[in-house]
């Protein structure tokens, strides 16, 4: 089963299980959503820092034109969606009469079997901060033990993203949505913001098909196997609204679709535009009520 289907299977499982199966087995999914979100947390600024190190130090020599460019045209691309998005929001949303949420009683109140917290060794902007530094640092001096060092972090990382993270997604989206079954909140949210989440995928596909019809005629491949392969990584943004929890599978998706690896390094965090679509669609309307 691809990734694909074990995220649908994953978001309609977790739904079923918190609707209708005993509390033991909602508390179980719920306590390898915990872990699983420490996990992560823990693992993104090891990701930032590792692979975006190592992909600058990667890059040819006099490279910084590239790496401006690459930076420049990936913020950039946020900016834009995140414009169209609003403007989206501002268009369609702006007819919607002020309301609350339903107040929705919570059918159960769960909690995981055990609470485990694995702390970040530091933060995203941390991270961030120190994969430039280092990477730029790197390319300019030279240094091969720092490079073997970026580089080694990365291939230990790979190992934790293929082996571990991964294949951990589809149950991790599961005990997401196993909490909201168990809340009695997945009919009732996608009641209330059925229109929210109907917009915000709509604006999805127009951004996205602009990108990768550009991407295609810039490269010279198909649009449409591009934009295939990138799937998971939506399925995994939709599911979870988290960059922190995309960033893997983007990472992965991004080498398939025969990017260089230091410039998949460099992106992996930064394309994220299915994130950036839906977060202004979200405040627009909250700011609404």
């Amino acid at each position: 089963m691809n990734l694909v289907a074990k995220l649908v299977a994953g978001i309609v499982g977790g739904t079923l299980v918190g609707t209708f199966a005993p509390d033991i087995l909602v508390r179980l999914f719920l306590t390898f959503q915990q872990i699983g979100g420490q996990l992560i947390g823990f693992a993104i600024p090891l990701i930032i820092l590792f692979y975006i190190a190592s992909g600058i130090a990667s890059l040819p020599k006099n490279s910084g034109n590239l790496l401006g460019k690459t930076v420049g045209l990936a913020y950039g691309s946020t900016i834009v969606a995140g414009c169209l998005a609003f403007l989206a929001a501002t268009i369609v949303l702006s007819g919607l009469e002020p309301s609350v949420a339903p107040n929705v009683e919570a059918q159960r109140e769960l909690t995981g079997l055990v609470n485990i917290e694995i702390p970040a060794v530091f933060g995203v902007m941390t991270a961030l901060g120190l994969a430039f530094l280092f990477g730029i640092g790197i390319s300019v001096t030279g240094s091969q033990p720092l490079k073997q060092f970026a580089d080694d972090g990365r291939a230990i990382i790979d190992l934790l993203l293929a082996k571990v993270i991964i294949p951990m997604l589809p149950i991790y989206i599961a005990g997401v949505f196993a909490n909201m079954g168990a809340e009695g909140t997945v009919f009732a949210t996608l009641k209330t913001f059925g229109l929210v989440l109907v917009t915000a995928v709509i604006v999805h596909w127009i951004w996205i098909s602009i990108q990768y019809v550009i991407a295609g005629m810039v490269s010279g491949q198909s649009p449409i196997r591009l934009l295939k392969n990138m799937i998971p990584a939506y399925f995994t943004a939709l599911g979870t609204m988290s960059s922190a929890a995309t960033i893997p599978v983007t990472l992965k998706q991004t080498k398939e679709n025969g990017v260089k690896e230091p410039i998949a390094n460099l992106l992996s965090h930064y394309v994220q535009p299915f994130i950036c679509l839906v977060q202004p669609l979200r405040s627009c309307f909250v700011q609404r009520q």
